[in-house]
């Protein structure tokens, strides 16, 4: 009676090599490198564990980015949440009064230093216990909010990534939603605000003109009532304050804040286009209307394809504490 041949035993490297003959072996070590082989549908990093023929048990599944942080929110500091990172983006939590990215020339904090900051080793504290290696981890700016608007921010951590991002951001694919706090009622639960800005010379303030001419740029914006608070002002009148949902198409300076104005819900606190907040500024007014010392402005979710998994990410946040008091006052008057 014949003994029966044994079965061949190779390296996962070259039963992968097999299948795929015309990927080269660097390719295929990074494959497993990053995650993306897998045996038993459990990925493998060991591309020289020998096993015989493992036949369809051996495929490729989705590409995985590589994650630095196992415990998140990390609060890196007092006006900085780091909800997520990994190997090609990072998405932080930003307080108001909080610069996105830093100015020319000026060495005023901002959410991307504070970022980059950290990563460095420099953030202080017991958190740092939650890091690991991250030597040349440089983020890079996607996108950025005003000043004195709260919520999320997007970086890249390379430069292959930020390219990746930054396109779907000029495609209009990238999701930002906020949420607002207007000062009036629209006729409208949902709809489109759309007309054509021109930024002047100095980067400052913003033309707008319902028609397109020269040298405007498309503005869009797409809002939705979530809900109204009012409260009765004597004589059968009221006053109504318009919880709102407002979402980015295009992205240009103080875009929100504009079309709210123009539509007659001017958000709360909006010391440039509520011309209530304006003039108390201007008069030094002590004790801003209601109490609200910036704009009612928070960036309160975004969404886009990862730009090394090709997966769908989205990422959301609540009001933070000022605007939720504000909110909470509101409806006591009501």
């Amino acid at each position: 009676m014949k003994t029966p041949p044994a079965t061949e035993r190779k390296t996962a490297l070259e039963w992968l090599a097999r299948d795929y003959p015309d990927s080269p072996k660097k390719r295929l070590k990074e494959w497993f490198a990053h995650g993306r082989v897998q045996l038993d549908d459990q990925p493998l990093i060991k591309p020289h564990l020998r096993l015989e023929d493992p036949g369809e048990r051996l495929r490729m599944g989705e590409p995985v980015a590589k994650v630095f942080f196992k415990r998140m929110p990390t609060r890196i500091h007092a006006q900085v949440n780091l909800l997520y990172i990994d190997s090609s983006l990072a998405i932080v939590n930003k307080g108001p009064g909080l610069l996105s990215v830093p100015l020319p020339g000026k060495a005023q904090p901002s959410a991307l230093s504070l970022l980059e900051a950290y990563l460095q080793g420099k953030g202080a504290g017991e958190l740092d216990r939650n890091r690991v290696n991250r030597k040349g981890l440089t983020p890079l700016p996607v996108h950025r909010i005003d000043q004195y608007t709260s919520g999320l921010l997007c970086f890249a951590m390379s430069p292959e990534a930020r390219e990746h991002l930054v396109q779907q951001v000029r495609e209009h694919s990238f999701i930002r939603e906020y949420l607002a706090l207007g000062d009036g009622e629209l006729s409208q639960r949902r709809g489109t605000w759309r007309s054509w800005f021109k930024l002047d010379d100095a980067g400052m303030e913003q033309s707008v003109y319902d028609e397109p001419v020269p040298g405007t740029t498309a503005a869009i914006s797409h809002f939705e009532v979530l809900d109204t608070i009012a409260w009765p002002t004597g004589r059968g009148a009221h006053h109504t304050i318009s919880r709102l949902r407002l979402r980015l198409e295009t992205g240009l300076k103080h875009q929100l804040r504009i079309h709210a104005a123009r539509a007659g819900v001017p958000l709360l606190g909006d010391r440039f286009y509520h011309p209530d907040f304006k003039k108390a500024a201007a008069e030094n007014v002590v004790g801003p209307p209601y109490g609200c010392k910036r704009q009612a402005l928070h960036a309160s979710s975004i969404g886009f394809i990862h730009p090394e998994t090709g997966q769908t990410k989205r990422f959301s946040c609540k009001f933070p504490r000022d605007l939720a008091e504000l909110e909470q006052q509101l409806r006591a008057k009501a």
